[in-house]
């Protein structure tokens, strides 16, 4: 009789054992669950904190302004303009980009610039477009290492550190819709007649800012604790066709992103 209950007693105290230890895996999976969860979420929150440009292009606020300015470049597309400037531009560029505008053939060239964005030693090119198929002005970036092409703000973000930096300058629209606006839609007229000066221009460059006369450092206004001591690999767009105004960009490969970090806005 004692070894029966004995058995009993050991009998139940198993269970008991075996019940608790399915219990504890069971919160312990639970608990991983909720962390992991917490991770995905915490990381999807960062993510949305960041403040991605649009293209003023692409951006349906702005729909009534943009149809406006692609009228406008509509008109010089189709007066040849574009492609006049597009015939004296695609002399100057390697066999390699020549190919590429003749097999995408919806681009016509209206600005290059050419060295090392990506990576230090590179051969790199930064495009200013209009695209015929969707009646805009683009950005074209050709990445020599890998021997791709993106197009700024739809493949490559761009984060406007300068938005918050307290500049004393102000102007609508993102990069692509400010040369639009400043060198063709401004300039319609006079660029119907002759495309003379507007080939004498150079409205991009990749370039040392510390270095390169054009930028005046101490008149400027950099973005909040943006590093100053190496301004090469430096993409900058002229955002004015009459004054010696800047916004200029910094690539980041961790994130793939641009980050414009210093701008200029003055006469001069």
């Amino acid at each position: 009789m004692k070894n029966k209950i004995a058995i009993i007693l050991f009998t139940l105290l198993l269970i008991s054992c075996n019940s608790k230890q399915q219990e504890n895996k069971i919160n312990k999976t639970d608990n991983l669950k909720k962390e992991t969860s917490s991770k995905i979420i915490s990381k999807k929150n960062e993510s949305d904190t960041v403040d991605y440009q649009i293209s003023t292009f692409d951006n349906p606020e702005d729909a009534d302004r943009i149809s406006r300015q692609k009228e406008s470049l509509k008109r010089l597309s189709e007066k040849k303009v574009f492609f006049n400037i597009h015939n004296k531009l695609i002399e100057k560029i390697n066999e390699e980009q020549q190919s590429f505008f003749e097999k995408n053939n919806n681009y016509e060239l209206l600005s290059v610039a050419k060295g090392s964005l990506f990576q230090e030693n590179s051969n790199d090119f930064v495009f200013t477009v209009y695209d015929k198929k969707n009646v805009k002005i683009s950005f074209l970036l050709y990445n020599e290492k890998t021997a791709a092409y993106a197009e700024l703000y739809k493949d490559i973000k761009v984060i406007n550190g300068l938005k918050d930096a307290d500049c004393d300058f102000y102007s609508f629209g993102t990069l692509d819709y400010q040369f639009a606006d400043e060198f063709l839609v401004y300039s319609e007229d006079h660029l119907t007649k002759s495309i003379e000066t507007y080939l004498q221009y150079t409205s991009v460059k990749i370039t040392d800012i510390s270095k390169a006369q054009d930028f005046a450092l101490k008149e400027g206004c950099f973005a909040k604790n943006v590093s100053k001591t190496n301004l090469a690999n430096t993409l900058c767009l002229a955002t004015s066709a009459v004054y010696n105004n800047w916004e200029c960009l910094r690539y980041d490969k961790t994130n793939n992103t641009f980050f414009i970090f210093f701008g200029q806005a003055f006469a001069d």
